[in-house]
């Protein structure tokens, strides 16, 4: 089997041990409703779950592109669980400035454009708008570097979630030069529409998607105080390090 093959079969490993997590875990409702952290790190891990399923088909496509914007939305999931299972209800409260604050902000956009607006729904805009100032002093938004920042250990993953925005997810000169052919290509200089995939990167996508998932499925299981399925995540963890350090000796 082929780095590529194991890369995608442990992917398949972690999706499956996130789906059996919900399969085995007891979340009482309480008065917070979906407020509640528990049930926030499950719908991250239900937002992860399905962002693996996309990345595998997409490497199995060869997309790069969106095999790689979607693997840095795990990396997000992952530091968004992490600030869940670190700071609790305090980060909860973090996600609800950070929702309304770009909800007023969305509503300040359509003002300050001078978006001509019906008099009844001017009106009613800016008493939301008004409503949500009263909950929040200022702007307080998240951003992935900051969250990222609560732990240490997690810390330093913020440099491929830079790689990832950098080479796929914006169109910067990086991402857009995959694009061009140069002049010293023997059918000449151009643009290629489909451009050749590595290997290389497709394994590369595969492992930042295994680490950030597997960190997902990790915290949330500690969020919501175990479950039975939970303990194959130990396995995984063996299987990433091994065939991470194998792929490391290969180049």
């Amino acid at each position: 089997m082929s780095l590529l093959e194991e890369w995608k079969s442990l992917a398949g490993a972690i999706r499956d041990a996130g789906l059996n997590i919900f399969g085995t875990a007891d979340i009482p409702r309480t008065e917070t409703g979906f407020a509640d952290e528990k049930v926030l790190a499950v719908t991250l891990l239900a937002r992860t779950v399905s962002n693996v399923k996309a990345t595998i088909l997409l490497v199995e496509a060869k997309r790069i592109i969106e095999a790689r914007t979607i693997t840095r939305c795990v990396l997000e999931n992952l530091y968004w669980v992490v600030g869940l299972a670190e700071e609790g209800e305090a980060f909860v409260r973090k996600m609800r400035d950070d929702d309304l604050s770009h909800s007023r902000n969305r509503g300040q956009d359509i003002f300050s454009g001078g978006v001509d607006l019906e008099s009844g729904v001017s009106e009613r805009l800016r008493a939301y708008l008004k409503g949500l100032s009263a909950k929040i002093d200022k702007a307080r938004t998240l951003a992935p570097k900051q969250v990222a920042s609560i732990r240490s250990d997690f810390e330093k993953t913020h440099i491929f979630y830079g790689q990832l925005s950098s080479d796929a997810a914006h169109p910067s000169v990086t991402a857009l030069n995959r694009y061009v052919v140069p002049d010293s290509h023997p059918d000449g200089g151009g643009i290629d529409v489909e451009p050749v995939v590595s290997e290389h990167e497709l394994v590369q996508t595969l492992e930042f998607l295994c680490m950030a998932a597997m960190g997902v499925c990790v915290a949330t299981n500690q969020i919501i105080g175990g479950t039975p399925a939970g303990a194959a995540l130990n396995s995984i963890a063996d299987r990433y390090t091994d065939l991470s350090n194998r792929t490391k000796a290969l180049g």
